[in-house]
């Protein structure tokens, strides 16, 4: 068998064997740079590379690459060619062909000084950079977190300084002790220890808030996770727990906790007093802030209660007062409305007989123009009947002066009669006769006359009682027709009286309205100021119930109270309602 420099020998067999059957990946290249060999361990990682490796190297191929220039691996092969060129010594080096990182160990084949050829060792890098990225990751997180490890039986291996400056040990105080150490005391202690560790050894990861004890029963929050490690069978070797003392977020959250309490017991005088760590510092502020301002916020609210409980007090107090002037307004506009109404109703009747006045008077006026006219006919009546009276008062005297000459006749017949004698005593009687005929004429007309003239008395005695009929008429259809005139303007300042009344009455009966609905607006008024007092004064009772600083007016004022939260700790992380002394545990759990 030919050597891979061109030598046939058993011995350059054996060796090509041996570097079959190692596990290595051999590669080998001669002076030309030109591959010779490869074993198998290396075809089966370039074989299974190919792929990745063509993406990047279009010239690979594994079916020629014996035999092909190591050139075929590089993009820009001189700066290649010139580095192996002068190498003396073995070189290392890591290539990345596409996603793909190798480990190469290049080793110089030398023969008095002159290079023969080159063995190159491959290796994929992918598990050496991840042991490297996960190396690192630990030192990280071993920087920033504490770090203990523990025997599946919890025994202490080792633990880094953060654990230890979380706890108050070193390490040689806790290494070899079992991590019972850190729990609480008694039975309570005891069964979190044995279903914590039966759990870590059945694989089983433990990850929460916990609660530690360091030197000298110091309570330590962790924020951990217990990490059962195992080896290749799968049986849990060791414990690595890896914690955050979130001690200052526990006290802060515990310390704001306590303040909500308070708060929701209307106590408002403490603050916040000691400083909570850097992160948690704002939140402290925040809520001395917020308390201050509530504080402030209750504190006018109070005062406003009472100003608004004052002013409530005088609004009710004036609508009372309101509320009786306007009943009594209100109950005398209801009088004035039913006297008005009366009023209205008797100018109406007034104006109504007024009116009916007016047209009697017209009536009377009608009927004393009339009773003019008629004493007139009556004047122009008895003035005829006196000229008849004074026309049969002369044919009386002519009556009379004819039974005068009818008596003087007679007498002259009487006395020619008895100078007849005897011839004469028929005609004497005759005369007689006649003469006493005559007499009684002239007594009839005598009579007459005087009856005539005694008529022509009451004639006149009535024409002038005619006449001052008249008069009185004429003064009384005068006084009629003043009376008249009167009535209609009574009538009509009546009839004025009876519409302004109306509106009168009108817009008192509407004033009456308004005030009997101000009247129940007062009553609602008042209502309200009652209610709005009542309602101040279960403000102002609300307000009691806080406890505010600088307010010595209310019952449980205070000054104000400062919460450190070193007093009280949690038994158990996560249950704030049970709390222990933190000074309580005086000795170390062990």
């Amino acid at each position: 068998m030919t050597t891979m420099f061109g030598i046939h020998s058993t011995a350059g067999t054996m060796k090509t064997g041996a570097l079959d059957a190692m596990s290595a990946n051999i590669m080998i290249a001669d002076a030309k740079l030109n591959i010779v060999y490869i074993n198998p361990a290396t075809r089966d990682l370039l074989q299974e590379a190919e792929g990745d490796l063509k993406k990047e190297l279009p010239r690979f191929s594994m079916a020629t690459l014996v035999g092909s220039n190591i050139d075929i691996f590089h993009k820009n092969p001189a700066h290649q060619r010139s580095m192996l060129a002068a190498l003396k010594k073995q070189h290392r080096a890591t290539i990345s062909v596409g996603h793909r990182m190798f480990d190469l160990i290049v080793t110089p084949l030398m023969r008095a000084e002159r290079i023969m050829g080159f063995v190159v060792e491959w290796a994929d890098a992918k598990a050496r950079l991840q042991n490297t990225d996960y190396r690192n990751q630990l030192l990280a997180i071993n920087r920033v977190q504490a770090v203990i490890e523990f025997t599946p039986d919890g025994e202490i291996v080792s633990a880094n300084d953060n654990f230890l400056a979380a706890v108050g040990y070193t390490i040689a105080e806790i290494k070899g002790r079992n991590h019972r150490m850190f729990l609480a005391e008694g039975e309570v202690g005891d069964r979190e220890f044995e279903q914590l560790w039966t759990d870590l050894r059945a694989n089983k990861p433990h990850i929460g808030d916990i609660i530690r004890y360091g030197k000298g029963g110091k309570a330590i929050y962790l924020n951990a996770s217990y990490n059962p490690i195992t080896n290749d069978a799968g049986k849990v070797v060791k414990v690595v727990k890896f914690a955050t003392d979130v001690s200052e977020r526990v006290f802060a959250v515990r310390t704001v906790g306590d303040a909500l309490s308070k708060l929701a017991l209307g106590d408002l005088s403490f603050s916040l007093d000691r400083a909570f760590a850097k992160d948690f510092e704002a939140l402290r502020e925040n809520m001395n802030s917020a308390l201050q301002q509530l504080g402030d916020t209750l504190a006018s609210v109070s005062r406003s209660a009472g100003m608004i409980d004052d002013g409530a007090r005088e609004i009710s107090d004036g609508a009372n007062n309101l509320s009786r002037r306007t009943e009594q307004q209100a109950a005398a506009l209801e009088e004035t409305a039913a006297a008005l109404d009366e009023i209205t109703v008797n100018v109406g009747n007034a104006a109504k007989r007024a009116n009916e006045a007016r047209q009697a008077a017209a009536t009377a006026n009608d009927s004393a123009h009339h009773s003019g006219l008629i004493v007139a006919d009556a004047v122009g009546a008895m003035a005829r009947i006196e000229e008849s009276s004074n026309s049969i008062g002369n044919i009386i005297g002519v009556i009379d002066e004819i039974a005068f000459q009818t008596n003087l006749l007679a007498l002259n017949a009487g006395v020619e009669a008895a100078r007849a004698g005897e011839a004469g005593k028929g005609f004497a009687v005759v005369a007689q006769e006649v003469r006493e005929l005559a007499q009684r004429s002239a007594k009839a007309a005598k009579e007459i006359k005087e009856l005539i003239r005694n008529s022509s008395e009451e004639v006149r005695h009535g024409v002038q009682l005619v006449h001052q009929t008249g008069d009185a008429l004429k003064v009384i259809k005068d006084n009629i027709t003043s009376v008249n005139e009167h009535m209609q303007a009574i009538a009509v300042s009546a009839n004025e009286q009876s519409t302004g009344l109306t509106e009168v009455n009108s817009a008192v009966n509407q004033m009456d309205q308004v005030t009997q609905q101000n009247a129940a607006m007062v009553e609602e008024a008042t209502a309200s100021s009652a209610t709005l007092s009542q309602e101040a004064e279960r403000l102002r009772q609300m307000i009691t119930r806080f406890k505010l600083s600088g307010l010595s007016s209310y019952a449980g004022a205070a000054q104000p109270t400062a919460i450190s939260g070193d007093e009280e700790a949690l038994a158990s992380f996560g249950n704030p309602k049970k709390v222990i002394r933190l000074s309580s545990n005086s000795a170390a759990r062990g």
